[in-house]
């Protein structure tokens, strides 16, 4: 890599990147301070694009393990100044949300980092006029199951046009509420509770469970009460 903005040298390789020419003479001397930052802000941008964590989690994670030197540690962007850069990159790189019902889900959001199912409910009702979507892993409902404790809360805020809500089921484990199952519904309806009730109790069978909480705190909802 050559650090010369002017420069107009070109390396010529095949697809295999073995060199086959180059165009002229390059006598630049390596800067190695900048060959090393250059090569962790790659290795930082391709997990930025390819994960939803944090930019600044993937920052700190990549300088911890990149032992740099200290010539590179001081022309390092901070994480304020690549956070914003990487910010706009990665929105550039995330499908745009869209405006009806009817989409597809790609199967990066449907499965968790280790490759397992995480899109527990994907249902269309009123003939394809609204829809339930309901995200958990197998191990998020395993603890669902095992909770005889509940805790169910809905924000309007963050939902997209799309939903009217975003409702939330925690589990009541280690002392605390841990989120297990992220829904968006298109709706406050009592028939829309029933249905997402009743496909959970369908799904604990199977896992040898039941889904039969003793004790659910909510806030309080007209269209979920006769579900209870």
């Amino acid at each position: 890599m050559c650090s010369e903005s002017e420069c107009d040298v070109y390396i010529h390789t095949n697809t295999t990147d073995e060199f086959i020419c180059i165009n002229g003479n390059h006598n630049h001397s390596v800067n190695h301070d900048q060959l090393e930052t250059k090569l962790l802000r790659d290795k930082m941008k391709e997990r930025i694009l390819s994960e939803t964590i944090s930019i600044t989690k993937i920052y700190d994670e990549e300088i911890a393990k990149a032992n740099l030197s200290k010539g590179a540690a001081a022309i390092l962007s901070t994480v304020i100044e690549y956070r914003s850069n990487m910010s706009k990159a990665r929105r550039k790189n995330t499908p745009v949300i869209p405006s009806g019902v009817v989409f597809g889900i790609p199967e990066f959001y449907e499965q968790t980092l280790s490759c397992q199912r995480f899109l527990f409910m994907d249902l269309f009702m009123k003939r394809g006029q609204d829809r339930i979507l309901v995200f958990s892993s197998d191990q998020q409902l395993q603890l669902l199951f095992d909770s005889e404790i509940i805790f169910m809360n809905s924000t309007f805020d963050i939902t997209s046009a799309n939903f009217k809500q975003v409702y939330l089921i925690h589990a009541h484990r280690f002392g605390q509420g841990l989120p297990v199952a992220f829904c968006l519904l298109p709706n406050k309806r009592g028939k829309t509770y029933f249905e997402l009730f009743e496909r959970l109790k369908e799904q604990a069978s199977p896992m040898g469970k039941q889904f039969k909480p003793k004790r659910i705190i909510t806030d309080f909802e007209p269209g979920l009460m006769p579900v209870h």
